[in-house]
Parts: structure tokens; C-alpha cells; sequence
């Protein structure tokens, strides 16, 4: 007849104990190494009414008969009974926890109770090895918890006994400019602050004068987990130095060397130009005509309305832009404003606007508006900035990076709508592609309707509805994030944005926001906050803002 008696292989003690602060009594068991047995039955197989349920970190033997314990650490054992039935399961605590990421090691270690022996600094060693801990173990704490144990009789608990080294990332290349070019506004400070000084126009350079070095990226530093496995770093990111005009790019040396003299223009901080400068005295009417300048342009006046500029440079504009078109290869600055719906500027470069009524801007660098913004349409490939005190009144502001404002909205105004993140060229792919579905789509069901639902076996119809498909199916997985790879939504990798929309003063409900893939709109106001995706949730959340709301002057 099978023994129905349960042989326990580990010894427990109770005793007194502080946790969190107060006093209780704790059960403490005896360290139990891997694959040693913890209970068992002394039979070929379990007795009736009898079952043994594996917990965390243990294991059934063979023969079903008794439990293994799967790592070193500390056994728990509980009886249940039910419908004649007792359950006997046991949990082990392991000594030492290793965390998802691999790149932390805790060590947890219990007095050992009286007649067993509590582990030495060698046997925390070997319990090492047991888990493959070669690296960043720090040999002092764990001598120095054995002797708290050991001295004080009270447990220790996920105490970090190896860390990882996380991987160095590498430093982007950039241009060292070698003459003073003066401050850059929108550049967000050291301590968050953003750099609201006025840029300099139209820099003198001589000729033969070094204008900039190419300092070259670095590769950074590889790092590596507890088990020693190196953890690759990231790259600094290269650039693309671009020269024109009498600028002269050694690619040996890095160095970008005038070969006249002129005014310097430089656009988003890796295209340089130097070049002639062209100033018109009043205004860009009838007078004048129309405006195409290979150098820098200075216009001292307006811009009339229906008249065109074209600049290869930096373009300053001393009064308003009427109702004209405007492009520039360079930095603009508007004195005044962008005013009427038929007002558009286009430039590869930074953007400083006064104020903008209605207008339309496409800029290549960062926007800054310095008193507001009413019902306008502004892209920008870098950062949206608005200086503080100014106001944004509906309309649809979109950019490749953040978006900082102060104050969005009115109480009757129509909601504006703001995406941060997003790369604007594809936001006019995605209404492309989608406006071609819909096209698509309904001449698929002309076909149906001219010719009946027999058609859609048809060779030409089953052609046009796999276009359609296609078409769908590129729109679901087009991602707008800049820089990420066109169709790459559901790709883990290249589905969050570290972008944010931020607002000093006050964001009225019902703006419409979007950051990379993911939009929302606000259901009620709010001030002083800043919006951005919360990496785990894949939602868009809200946090306090506290950047300062002003800096220079």
C-alpha cells in the first residue's frame, strides 16, 4: 500500500522582523539550491486523493512524485482541500532575480534559520554562474548584505548586485561655424528654455575667409548586458554639407572656404551660400515688377498684391507680404506680416514671421511666429514655434518636429488643428492616395452598375479591384512620423515619435492634435500643458508644461 506521508526537505523558521517600518513575524525557510527535491512522496506514484502542484520556479520529478526545485532560492509550501482532494504546491523566491532587459541582477537574502548555514560571499558567486552573471557584478554590495544579514538577522531584499552598461550613443556630425553668425532663434536651451533673439541678416565674408568645419560624426560605445553579451550603440547621424554659390566645400579637411566676398546665408545649419546682396528700396508694385535674385534680397517695403519674389538667398522683407507669392532658397524674415488667402511663402529655410491673416507657409527649417496666427496654413519641417504673448486663431499648423505655442484658440473661433511629428510631404501623400481610393473605388462600381455583379469576374474589373486593394492597403500602412520609412505603421520600430505639442497659456477644447499616428481632440480647455505619446499605451497623454516663457530678448 503506497505511504500517503509527504517528506518536506527544507527546514522554516519564524521570526521577529521590521518591514516598511513595522514590526511582525516572518517565516523564514531554508535556501534551497536548483534541481534540489523540495517535497515528495515516498512511492512509485502519488496516493489517491493526493495531488502536487507545481508553483513558480518548480517543477514535477519524473515519476510525478515530488517537486524539483527549477532555480536556487527560497521554498514556500502550501495545503489546500477540497472535495477530498489535498493540493500540495510550492513556490520558490529565487536568491537571485534577473531583470526582462537583462541588464539588472537582485539579490534577495533571508537569515538563515537555526541548523542550516546562510550563504557566503563564494555561494552568491556560484548563484551567479547558475544564471550566466559575468558582468558589472559588484562584488561590494554583496559582501556588505551578507554582513547586514548576517549581523542584523532581518531580510534583504532585491538588492542590485550587477548592472549592465547601457550602450554610449554617437554625437551627430555638424558644421563648427568659424566667423560669429549670431544666435539662432527657435534653438531650444540647455534648460528648455528656447532662444527668442532676432537672427543676424546678410553676414559679411570675406574672401578666402573659413567660414565653417565638418566635424565628423562618432560611432559612440558599445555597451553589455549582466551575461556579457555586448548591446550595440547608436551611431551619431552624418550630414549633408551643401555649398553654392562662391563657397568652396574640401571634403578632405571638412573646411567650407569663401571664394568671394558677400553675404552669408546659411539654411538649416548645413547649407552655406555666399553671395551678392540685393536691396529694393520701397515697396514690390508696378514700379519694380516682379522679383527673381540669384543673391540676398533686402525689400525694404510690401510685397503688393499678385506680384511674385523669387530669392537664391536670404530674404528679408521690412514691411507685409499683400497677397503674394514668395519663394526663397534661403532664411526669410518678415518684418510685418503674410497677409490674404492668396499670400504663400515657400522657402528651404527658416521662417520669421511677424504675424500671418489667412496666409500660406511651406517652410524647410523652423517657423517662428512672433504675434499670432489667424486661420493660417503653416508647414514646417523642423519645429512650430510662436513667441510668447502671441496668439493662434483656427487654422491648420503642421511640423516635422515640436510644436510650442502660447495661447491656441478663442471661445467662438473655429478649433485650429496642430500635428507635431508628422512629415508634411506625407500628410499630402496620404490625402493623395486617398482621394485616388475614392476615385478608384467608385469607378469599380460604375463598372458593376453598367454591366451587373457578373462583371466583377471579369479579367479587366478583377485588375482594377486589386489596384484598389493594393491602393488600401498603402494607405492603412502609410506612416507619417518624419523619417521613418514610408510604409512602416505597424512596424514597432518606426511607430512612436519623441515629438510633443506644448502650450504656455491657455488651448481651448475642440483643437484637433496630432503627433505622428496617433490624434485626438481635446474635450475641454486647458493651460500650461504639454501633449505627447506615451510610448507603453500608444495613446496621446497630458502632462504639466513648465518651460520658461521667455528667455532673451
Amino acid at each position: 500500500m503506497a505511504s500517503t506521508a509527504v517528506t518536506v526537505h527544507f527546514q522554516s523558521q519564524t521570526i521577529a522582523a521590521t518591514v516598511n517600518g513595522v514590526a511582525c513575524e516572518l517565516v523564514i525557510p531554508e535556501l534551497m539550491v536548483k534541481n534540489q527535491p523540495l517535497i515528495s512522496f515516498q512511492s512509485d506514484q502519488l496516493p489517491a486523493g493526493i495531488t502536487l502542484q507545481p508553483g513558480k520556479h518548480t517543477s514535477l520529478s519524473e515519476n510525478g512524485t515530488s517537486l524539483i526545485a527549477d532555480i536556487s532560492g527560497y521554498p514556500s509550501l502550501s495545503q489546500t482541500s477540497k472535495d477530498q482532494i489535498t493540493v500540495y504546491r510550492v513556490d520558490v523566491t529565487p536568491i537571485i532575480e534577473i531583470s526582462a532587459d537583462q541588464m539588472l541582477a537582485s539579490l534577495t537574502l533571508l537569515p538563515a534559520p537555526t541548523g542550516c548555514t546562510l550563504p557566503d560571499f563564494s555561494d552568491i558567486l556560484t548563484f551567479c554562474r547558475e544564471h550566466d552573471i559575468n558582468s558589472g557584478i559588484d562584488e561590494q554590495t554583496i559582501r556588505e548584505t551578507i554582513e547586514q544579514v548576517r549581523q542584523f538577522q532581518q531580510p534583504q531584499e532585491h538588492i542590485p548586485i550587477a548592472r549592465g552598461l547601457l550602450p554610449l550613443g554617437g554625437d551627430d556630425a555638424y558644421l563648427r561655424f568659424e566667423v560669429e553668425i549670431g544666435p539662432l532663434p527657435g534653438k531650444i536651451l540647455q534648460d528648455g528654455s528656447i532662444d527668442w533673439r532676432e537672427r543676424k541678416m546678410f553676414i559679411g565674408i570675406d574672401k578666402d575667409e573659413l567660414i565653417a568645419t565638418k566635424v565628423p560624426l562618432t560611432q559612440g560605445t558599445p555597451g553589455r548586458d549582466i551575461h556579457g553579451q555586448p548591446l550595440p550603440q547608436k551611431p551619431g547621424k552624418d550630414i549633408k554639407v551643401r555649398a553654392s554659390g562662391d563657397v568652396h566645400y574640401i571634403e578632405e579637411n571638412g573646411q567650407l572656404l569663401a571664394t568671394c566676398a558677400g553675404a552669408l546665408s546659411i539654411v538649416n545649419e548645413t547649407d552655406v551660400k555666399v553671395s551678392a546682396k540685393q536691396t529694393i528700396a520701397g515697396d514690390v508694385d508696378f514700379s519694380v515688377g516682379n522679383i527673381e535674385s540669384n543673391d540676398g534680397l533686402e525689400i525694404k517695403g510690401d510685397v503688393k498684391p499678385g506680384f511674385t519674389v523669387l530669392c537664391k538667398g536670404d530674404l528679408l522683407v521690412g514691411g507685409n507680404i499683400n497677397g503674394a507669392a514668395v519663394t526663397t532658397k534661403g532664411n526669410t524674415k518678415i518684418t510685418g506680416g503674410l497677409i490674404g488667402e492668396n499670400a504663400r511663402l515657400t522657402t528651404e529655410g527658416d521662417v520669421e514671421v511677424s504675424f500671418i491673416e489667412r496666409g500660406r507657409i511651406a517652410g524647410g527649417g523652423t517657423v517662428i511666429i512672433g504675434k499670432g496666427a489667424y486661420y493660417a496654413s503653416i508647414s514646417s519641417c523642423k519645429m512650430l514655434l510662436s513667441r510668447p504673448d502671441s496668439k493662434i486663431v483656427g487654422g491648420r499648423l503642421i511640423c516635422g518636429d515640436n510644436f510650442i505655442g502660447d495661447s491656441v484658440g478663442t471661445g467662438n473661433a473655429t478649433p485650429a488643428i496642430i500635428f507635431a511629428g508628422i512629415d508634411p510631404s506625407r500628410l499630402e501623400l496620404l490625402h493623395r492616395l486617398q482621394t485616388e481610393a475614392i476615385k478608384l473605388q467608385d469607378e469599380l462600381e460604375s463598372l458593376l452598375n453598367m454591366h451587373g455583379k457578373e462583371y466583377a469576374e471579369s479579367l479587366i474589373y478583377k485588375a482594377k479591384d486589386a489596384i484598389v486593394r493594393k491602393r488600401q492597403g498603402n494607405l492603412k500602412k502609410l506612416n507619417l512620423i518624419k523619417d521613418s520609412p514610408l510604409y512602416s505603421k505597424f512596424d514597432p520600430g518606426f511607430n512612436y515619435t519623441e515629438a510633443f505639442i506644448a502650450v504656455r497659456g491657455r488651448i481651448f477644447s475642440g483643437t484637433k492634435l496630432r503627433i505622428g499616428n496617433i490624434s485626438t481632440t481635446l474635450e475641454e480647455d486647458a493651460a500650461a500643458i504639454r501633449f505627447h505619446v506615451d510610448r507603453s499605451t500608444g495613446h496621446i497623454v497630458a502632462t504639466p508644461y513648465t518651460g520658461r516663457k521667455s528667455t532673451c530678448s
